[in-house]
């Protein structure tokens, strides 16, 4: 199983079949899984491809935000499998076709349905930045059809996480899709980039083509920054005032999320759409019908409730979901549908909270026979830049693109980064992984309360009863020295 799995071959509890599309590391397969006989979409990526740091680090970011991500209109991993040349991403299979695809088909999309598909878009945006994350190559080939008229979006494999107020500078994506200050080499806000690719969307639904279109590629992004395009004459004037404010040149005039919703043509068709879970945050539903038939696969109630409420992505709980999706198709209706539009997410108490971010804190690393990490050093860099090549070749530059004539400039990687090195002591008692981003540690301990704890409860486990004892009855400037003693990691004298 080097480069192809052959038809009908078997990986855990799935069988292969047909090819669904190629990327940059690997093939998407369609697969059925055994159990319920529903069809998965199944990412298979060959390790020996993975091999530079910039490469692991983008499919890690890729792994970690699936793992995140909860919301109708964004796909969602179930499980993932491992072998020594492998990895297999088990996601939700939609069977509906590309949006781009679909305008090609009908030439262009009446407003009412672009209303609907662009109101899930949006919503999706929406969700994803409550999150810090930024998706960067939103365009019509990665808005994937479900047959009930709903979009899902795809392809993370640009995507980044940011911190508030953060700006960007990786420029990545399609070019007739990317934002102007994306192309100028600038410094951007992944907000306003991924509104601006969605007003591009806009337009192609509505006219039937692209805004920004040259066979000439410095022309191409001329025309961009500029905000060169015209409107035909048969998009309403609603729309057109809607898209220009979208596609604004200044990010800062640009539309907010908040103005698209105020406008007439979108308020034209009242859609509500769920706003999704956030994992840490809200309690993620469980059917108990459902858990009932896990049972005849052998699978213990208690132990499947406990793997859905920590988000795990098992065989468990992909059993689970995938009868969860069979049984609301079959028309039923359930208190674990998150598509529903009378579904509302229910915010957890602050200790269940940290209990689940220590659970996908200390999830396994995704790549461990690959990746060689110093467990001292925590990184942080913007992903690199290397997609597929599609129909519109990819944005792969650093500084500005107007400098740049030839078109071959498209397929070079460009590795934009930036690390923070926090070295600790041999003997430190806790993994680098705990830690969120940041450059001052001592702000973010303080920060995360469950670490605190974490580092207090294995002091306590290091010192006997009767030495804990004596040590309440010091002063307090003694125990707080005691405390930083432990936190900088070095030995405590026995007594």
């Amino acid at each position: 199983m080097q480069n192809e799995l052959p038809k009908n071959q078997s990986i855990g509890q799935y069988i292969f079949s047909k090819t669904l599309g190629q990327g940059t590391f690997g093939k998407v397969k369609l697969a059925t899984h055994i159990l319920t006989g529903e069809k998965v979409a199944i990412k298979i990526l060959e390790k020996q491809k993975i091999c530079d740091q910039s490469d692991i680090e983008r499919v890690t970011k890729e792994i970690q935000i699936l793992k995140k991500v909860r919301h109708p209109n964004l796909v969602q991993l179930y499980e993932i499998i491992e072998t020594p040349k492998q990895l297999f991403l088990v996601m939700e299979y939609v069977n509906g076709g590309e949006l781009f695809d679909y305008i090609v088909q009908n030439q262009r999309i009446k407003d009412v349905e672009a209303i609907r598909f662009y109101s899930q878009l949006i919503s999706g945006i929406e969700y994803l930045h409550k999150l810090q994350i930024v998706h960067r190559d939103l365009k019509p080939e990665n808005l994937i059809l479900e047959g009930r008229g709903k979009i899902k979006i795809i392809d993370f494999g640009l995507s980044n996480f940011y911190h508030q107020d953060e700006l960007l500078k990786t420029a990545c994506g399609s070019p007739c899709y990317a934002a102007p200050e994306m192309i100028a080499g600038k410094k951007y806000n992944g907000l306003q980039i991924d509104i601006w690719s969605s007003g591009v969307i806009l337009f192609a639904m509505l006219a039937g083509y692209l805004p920004f279109e040259d066979p000439n590629t410095s022309q191409l992004y001329k025309k961009i920054i500029s905000g060169d395009f015209k409107f035909p004459k048969y998009i309403s004037q609603e729309a057109k005032d809607l898209i220009k404010n979208i596609l604004n040149v200044d990010p800062l005039k640009r539309y907010t999320i908040l103005d698209i919703r105020k406008h007439s043509w979108f308020s034209f068709y009242n859609q509500k759409i769920p706003t999704g879970l956030i994992v840490g945050q809200h309690r993620i539903p469980i059917d108990p019908e459902i858990v009932k038939q896990l049972i005849q696969y052998g699978i213990q109630s208690e132990h499947a409730e406990k793997c859905i409420e920590s988000n795990r992505h098992n065989h468990i709980t992909t059993t689970y979901y995938l009868l969860l999706k069979k049984y609301i198709l079959a028309g039923n209706k359930s208190i674990a549908d998150i598509n529903s539009e009378q579904f509302e997410a229910q915010r957890i108490s602050t200790r269940q909270s940290t209990y689940t971010d220590r659970k996908l804190i200390n999830q396994i690393n995704p790549l461990p026979l690959i990746q060689r990490k110093s467990r001292h050093t925590q990184q942080r860099e913007d992903s690199p830049i290397d997609t597929k090549p599609r129909l519109n070749i990819s944005v792969n530059t650093q500084n500005t693109i107007l400098q740049q004539q030839s078109p071959t400039i498209m397929n070079i990687s460009v590795d934009v980064r930036r690390k923070d090195t926090m070295d600790f002591q041999k003997n430190t008692l806790f993994e680098t992984s705990l830690l969120q981003q940041s450059n001052d540690v001592q702000v973010l301990k303080l920060k995360t309360p469950m670490c605190r704890n974490y580092i207090l409860a294995d002091y306590y486990g290091r010192c006997s009863k009767r030495s804990r004892n004596q040590e309440r009855k010091k002063s307090t400037d003694q125990d707080q020295t005691c405390f930083k003693t432990f936190y900088k990691a070095s030995p405590i004298k026995k007594r």
